[in-house]
């Protein structure tokens, strides 16, 4: 026991100590070195209590052990403790270690801690300030020692203004931290406001937080309605305290994707800090968070709600690799959240906004293209039954959502097709958006298909929704599928089968809900076995086959389209419709037309451009050659096609030989000496077929 003098000349060291030191660590071990020279114990720890006194705080600690692993420095409730029954004392209290061990529940580890390492007395010395208890020093020792009622006294007297010291240290902390929370509620209004870009001010944000809430990682989740993200942003530490985005590839390689989502929608309902035991028991309930603390390391989790409005949810994740987050962290962070949360509505309500306006300007432009389009023909034309079979498959698939591959050579009316499905679908009210996968250089198909991010690529001066995104609700004609390049052809295959897709550049998962129509004039299924198509996205697309017949192949609906197309070019050009010779039209029904509808359909134009007589005028017209091959031959139903047929071919042949006798009719090397006819017949016959006079 000190004797008086020497206590005076401690209480006056305390006291020029506390006037004169600063830095509270250093102040209270000055303090602890100085009181170990008059008490014997081996550790010291001065706890605080929270403004309401329901949590216990280590404010300063000097031990001589190592706290096991186990044992958490975290706030801990004061009920139940074994500070809860000394809250009143006015004095000094000993107590005995190994008697409170079965006194206190698993909830209070700390006597069951202290005695396992040896230790054996614990000295509670209260710390008063303005009337009340605002902690206490400790003393814990290895030793049960009897302290006699003048050391518990002079202890008590001493602790006076160690009370006064630590009111001072944790009023100038709490004032610290305030100016630092302000600071960084004003830093970050300042991100939020002058910032544009969202990715730019969320690593403004993260870095503000992190100056107050060291952290490793931060994550911004944002779901709409139904469930699907709108913002699923991860952004991570460097060596050098700045946050960069990071990829969430490895989560969806290791979970897939929907159980991520899953586990991140369910993750951000429950927030709270998750240090120790509870964030052992989180890792357990959410794989999503058991891989990130088997990868990276975390261990422990701050989850933050920000809104959860008209089905719309969202919040924060921060984790870190190093420290145990408290309640304090949590408190810090909701600092911010009001501004947040405002700002990241703000973000989302302009993006959507942008998309809107991106996706109405895109319509205009497509609709404009749409109307400057020449389009061969304005409807379906024709009776055949090869025509009718189609059209009767086209009235059965129409309805659904089937994906539709429509097969047909060149000029067949594949688009005509295309816009009939569209337009006896309940999709009709939408758009029908035509790409021509053939028309557009293989570097462009990707972003016209997907759209690009703002400085995705050189010449990326804005965002652009691609056709995909603007076809939404509606319906997509990929014409010549055949010829998108292998390697879009799996990202093609992950928007029909996932339905959904990522711009170039973006990290933003799209939702589309789109019906797909494709029309090849190749065969696919030897681009298969050529290893120049993919075979799942063949099977995908293929799914609704419509083999659409050539023109030579339905020849009974000639007549009808001749007749549509005179009219049509007759309004256009301002002229009136002439009438086709009978023998005129036999023989465009005679011809073989490789490039089908539209190939007659420009005969048909030219001939009305340059007819000026009573008839429609077809000899400065270039037409293909007539005739029937075998492979080619039509079906004859009624004696009315045999005579079509055959006069078809009389007329093809004379006309032929006229070719060969350079127009001559009789004489040496005439066209009737090559028929092996006679020339006054073949000049009947001439006359009979309309075959006009310079045999063009």
């Amino acid at each position: 026991m000190a004797s008086l003098s020497e206590s005076h000349q401690l209480m006056q060291y305390i006291s020029d100590a506390i006037g004169t030191i600063r830095e509270p660590q250093e102040l209270f071990r000055t303090l602890t070195d100085k009181l170990r020279l008059i008490f014997e114990f081996d550790s010291a720890v001065i706890i605080t209590f929270d403004r309401d006194r329901h949590y216990v705080n280590v404010f300063f600690e000097m031990l001589r052990f190592e706290v096991p692993d186990s044992i958490q420095r975290k706030k801990r409730p004061v009920a139940g403790s074994w500070i809860e029954p000394h809250l009143g004392d006015s004095g000094v209290s000993v107590l005995a270690i190994e008697d409170a061990i079965d006194r206190y529940p698993s909830d209070f580890p700390v006597p069951r801690m202290l005695y396992d390492i040896g230790m054996r007395q614990v000295v509670l010395s209260p710390l008063r300030s303005g009337g009340k208890v605002i902690g206490f020093l400790n003393f814990v020792s290895k030793q049960l020692k009897n302290w006699s009622e003048d050391e518990k006294e002079l202890l008590a007297t001493l602790s006076f203004p160690i009370a006064v010291a630590v009111s001072n240290a944790a009023a100038y902390e709490e004032l610290r931290q305030r100016e630092a929370q302000t600071a960084m509620q004003l830093a970050v209004n300042n991100a939020l406001l002058t910032i544009k870009d969202r990715n730019r001010m969320m690593q403004a944000v993260c870095e503000q937080i992190n100056k107050l809430v060291p952290c490793a990682f931060v994550g911004i989740r944002v779901f709409g309605e139904d469930g699907k993200p709108r913002v699923f942003d991860n952004y991570m530490r460097d060596s050098e305290e700045r946050f960069s985005p990071a990829s969430a590839a490895i989560l969806h390689d290791a979970l897939g994707f929907g159980v991520t989502m899953k586990e991140s929608f369910s993750l951000i309902s429950l927030p709270g800090v998750y240090s120790g035991d509870d964030f052992t028991r989180l890792c357990g309930n959410f794989r999503l968070v058991d891989l990130v603390r088997e990868k990276f390391g975390i261990c422990s989790v701050i989850v933050v709600r920000l809104w959860d409005i008209a089905g719309s949810s969202a919040g924060l994740i921060i984790s870190d690799t190093g420290r145990s987050f408290g309640e304090e962290d949590l408190t810090t962070v909701n600092l911010i959240v009001p501004q947040l949360s405002l700002a990241l509505q703000n973000f989302l309500a302009f993006e959507k906004i942008d998309e809107l306006l991106q996706k109405l300007e895109g319509e205009k432009i497509y609709l404009a293209e749409e109307i400057k389009a020449a389009h061969n023909f304005e409807e379906i034309i024709g009776q055949s039954d090869a025509l009718m079979k189609v059209l009767r498959r086209v009235s059965q698939v129409a309805p659904t959502d089937a994906t539709v591959l429509v097969e047909g050579e060149t000029g067949t009316g594949k688009e005509l097709i295309a816009r009939a499905l569209h337009n006896l679908s309940s999709r009709r009210e939408r758009m029908l958006v035509k790409v021509n996968c053939a028309a557009l250089p293989a570097s462009l198909i990707e972003t016209e298909l997907f759209g690009h991010e703002k400085g995705s690529f050189t010449g990326a001066t804005e965002r652009r929704a691609g056709k995909f995104e603007l076809a939404n609700g509606g319906t997509i004609f990929l014409d010549e599928i055949g010829e998108l390049p292998l390697e879009l052809q799996a990202k093609m295959l992950r928007v029909l089968q996932e339905k959904e897709l990522e711009r170039i550049g973006g990290k933003q998962v799209i939702p589309v809900d789109v019906r797909v129509i494709t029309a090849t004039n190749r065969n696919l299924e030897k681009e298969v076995a050529d290893g120049k198509f993919r075979e799942d996205l063949y099977f995908r697309l293929n799914a609704f086959p419509i083999t659409l017949p050539p023109l030579r192949e339905r020849r009974e609906d000639i007549p009808m389209l001749v007749r549509h197309f005179v009219d049509k070019f007759s309004r256009e050009f301002g002229k009136t419709p002439l009438p086709v010779r009978e023998t005129d039209m036999l023989e465009l029904q005679a011809r073989n037309w490789k490039g089908n509808i539209r190939e007659l359909a420009h005969s048909i134009e030219q001939a009305v451009i340059l007819s000026e007589g009573a008839t429609l005028d077809f000899s400065s017209v270039p037409m293909p050659q007539a005739g029937f091959p075998a492979e080619r031959r039509v079906e004859l139903a009624t004696l009315e096609d045999f005579d079509l047929q055959v006069r078809a071919m009389e007329r093809g042949l004379i006309l032929d030989a006229l070719g060969r006798a350079g127009g001559r009719v009789s004489g040496k090397g005439g066209a009737a000496e090559l028929l092996r006819i006679n020339p006054k017949t073949l000049y009947s016959r001439i006359d009979k077929l309309g075959i006009r006079k310079n045999y063009g």
